[in-house]
């Protein structure tokens, strides 16, 4: 250890020249505090060993009427020496010989023959350590017929051997008898070594899992097993007073316990149910009761062993059968699912690379992790090329601010889908894209990174502006059409209407007849209502109105001719409207008004309308709201020739449209238009 020592603050000096004294230090400080943790771990496993062995080793000593000196027909102590060895190493010889000396030194031998016995122990509890560590991959908790079977010759049946032959020399050279000779004497302490080990050494690696949470079917169950266990025991071996019947001859008649606990709880439940069924027959016997206790004791001792030794050997290998069967199985199972897993991931890199899309995967800092064929299409950028950068290379640098965000927002959890932006290729142009980002987890659903698809719109856009060049013309035309028909209707037809209103009327009052010059003024009436209805229809067409005097002018005239025209209430607030909009706003504005106003007072059933328009900063608001009959939004889209008009109009300002309605709630049709940035408030709703 200090060689050691010296050697780390050689290591720490050459590294650290500058001060090499403090860091020096600072290493001996470090592996004192090593030393402390594991000086106080290994008194911990100590002592652990310690105790366990001197427990063990009392109660196999409990037996006196079935024992010889210091020999019985099973010794539970050498199994905890086994299991010692196997769960904290060689180094913990020690703490097992300290406690098979006292437990021996405390029995009726010399001291000479306790050093014996305790020699035989550690050696013999060594020696099985070493030979099952030799099996590969050995595990003491026997989930492999292979480990369990070398845990049966090599533990239990070969190092007693060892223990035994030690053990009854060491006797016999003292000059202490047992039983009835010395291969009696052999016999049963090679047993009781055994079926120590068989009973005790299974049960300290597999009880923790026995008794950690279950369902509470499995709970029930292995209490009804102990339970059926220990009447089972009282029943063939206690010679209950309640049974005046003997069941002796059934003593192997707990074996299905034994088969049930196998299957059902694996190596534990066997190991459990054994070392139930043992101590009840050992006590009963101790005690003079049972189909044993008509016996000698050393007969008494070897049919004990025996039993015990069947019925080991029986659960043990029957658990670590199905236990590997159960491993075969669902290693079976793992294979399939892996072979499933990886042709989903081949079937699905086949559908990333056969994209048209721009597929890639980032990390949580957005480091490019994949790119497909498509990507490298869209962005120039080679597969080399491109993993391993930031995702940030493909946004311009103006739209930075952007990516930051995206980023934040994808590593909430949140997902993003079809965000239109632009991208940026390998020489620098650019491309319009529409992007989405999910979210990717792993198993145990933490966020590792995202899957980004990007989609090229260049040829959508385009698409998109030709067909919104089409509407602009189309709408453009219907305006110029609107106008001459307005202009036809007011400068033709309307002043005819004028002079056939005034030769109407200078035939009333030159007409002699009274009924001629009655129905000459009902028909001068009639003439004056066309012509008021002719004016009308050219204004809704073409409001003069609108180019002269503003939006607010216009709907305000707008709304007072219709509500008197078809006999209803129209309420019309403007407030904060800029003096000055440009002339496509305000035509499509009242556009809108006119279609929604006719709309709510044809079909909503409702002769109440009201009509807002304000300003706020950067844009210009429009609601027209009734409380009538509303319709299903998501039916009505595409139907409504008056629908898809006001929305093309919209588009066409950049605005945006909605429209709010439900069966029986009544309709709001909202419009926001954004404004030129020199636009300024008005506080006037002229």
């Amino acid at each position: 250890m200090e060689a050691d020592t010296a050697t780390e603050q050689y290591v720490v000096a050459t590294r650290y020249p500058e001060e090499p004294r403090a860091f020096a230090s600072t290493s001996s400080v470090a592996v004192g505090r090593a030393r402390t943790v594991l000086t106080s771990k290994y008194a911990v496993q100590f002592a652990v060993v310690f105790i366990a062995y001197f427990v063990a080793g009392k109660l196999g000593q409990a037996t006196t009427n079935i024992r010889s000196s210091n020999l019985g027909p099973v010794w539970p102590a050498y199994g905890i020496a086994v299991a010692a060895f196997l769960r904290y190493g060689y180094g913990i010889w020690p703490g097992v010989a300290a406690s098979a000396f006292l437990i021996a030194y405390l029995s009726p031998v010399p001291a000479l023959a306790a050093a014996g016995q305790t020699f035989g122990a550690t050696v013999g509890a060594a020696t099985a350590a070493v030979s099952l560590r030799r099996i590969p991959g050995f595990d003491p908790a026997l989930l492999r017929l292979r480990d369990a079977l070398g845990f049966i010759t090599r533990a239990a049946l070969g190092s007693a051997v060892v223990s035994s032959a030690i053990g009854v020399a060491a006797l016999y050279l003292t000059h202490v008898q047992a039983y009835s000779g010395l291969g009696p004497a052999w016999l049963i302490y090679w047993l009781g070594d055994s079926t120590g080990v068989l009973l005790v050494t299974p049960l300290v690696f597999t009880l923790p899992a026995l008794v950690k949470f279950r369902s509470h079917r499995h709970t029930v169950e292995l209490a009804a097993l102990i339970a059926l266990s220990i009447l089972a025991c009282l029943i063939v071996f206690g010679d209950l007073p309640l049974v005046t019947d003997r069941f002796h001859v059934l003593a192997f008649a707990v074996l299905p316990l034994v088969m049930w606990a196998a299957i059902d709880f694996g190596i534990a439940g066997a190991a459990l149910s054994v070392f139930i069924i043992a101590t009840i027959a050992t006590l009963s016997t101790a005690l003079g009761v049972g189909p044993f206790a008509g016996n000698t004791a050393f007969a008494a001792a070897v049919l004990l062993d025996v039993l015990f030794m069947m019925l080991a050997l029986s659960g043990l290998t029957l658990a670590a059968v199905i236990a590997e069967r159960e491993r075969a199985e669902a290693g079976r199972v793992q294979l399939v699912r892996e072979r499933t897993a990886m042709e989903t991931r081949l079937r699905l890199a086949a559908i990333v690379e056969s994209s048209n899309d721009a597929i890639l995967s980032t990390n949580m800092e957005g480091t490019i992790q994949s790119w497909n064929a498509a990507a490298a299409r869209i962005f120039g950028f080679t597969e080399a090329e491109a993993v391993g950068r930031p995702m940030s290379m493909l946004i311009p640098g103006d739209l930075r601010d952007e990516a930051k965000r995206i980023l934040q927002r994808f590593r909430t959890g949140e997902r993003i889908d079809h965000f239109e932006t632009i991208g940026l290729t390998k020489s620098g142009a650019q491309v319009p894209v529409s992007l989405t980002i999910s979210p990717v987890a792993d198993a145990d659903g933490r966020l590792v990174g995202a899957a980004g698809i990007y989609r090229d719109i260049a040829e959508q856009k385009r698409a998109k502006e030709a067909l919104s060049g089409v509407n602009r013309k189309l709408i453009e035309a219907q305006e110029q059409e609107r106008s001459r028909i307005a202009r036809e209707l007011h400068d033709d037809i309307a002043q005819r209407l004028a002079v056939l209103a005034f030769d109407v009327d200078d035939l009333a009052t030159s007409s002699a007849s009274a009924p001629l010059q009655e129905k000459t003024i009902t028909l001068r009436h009639r003439v004056a209502e066309l012509a008021s209805d002719v004016q009308a229809l050219s204004h809704e067409l073409h409001s003069p109105r609108l180019q002269l005097l503003g939006i607010t002018s216009a709907i305000r005239d707008f709304v007072e001719k219709t509500a008197r025209h078809l006999n209803a209430t129209v309420r019309f607030d403007a407030h904060d409207v800029p003096d000055r909009v440009p002339p496509d706003i305000e035509l499509c504005l009242f556009r809108v008004v006119q279609e929604s106003v006719h709309n709510a007072l044809k079909h909503s059933g409702e002769r109440h309308v009201h009509v807002r328009l304000w300003g706020t900063a950067g844009h210009l608001h429009l609601s027209v709201s009734d409380r009538g009959a509303g319709f299903e939004v998501d039916a009505a889209n595409g139907q409504g020739i008056g629908l898809i008009s006001m929305a093309e109009r919209i588009k066409l300002v950049d605005g945006d449209l909605s429209i709010e309605s439900k069966p029986g709630r009544g309709t709001t049709v909202r419009v926001r238009v954004r404004l030129p940035g020199d636009m300024d408030l008005a506080r006037s709703d002229r």
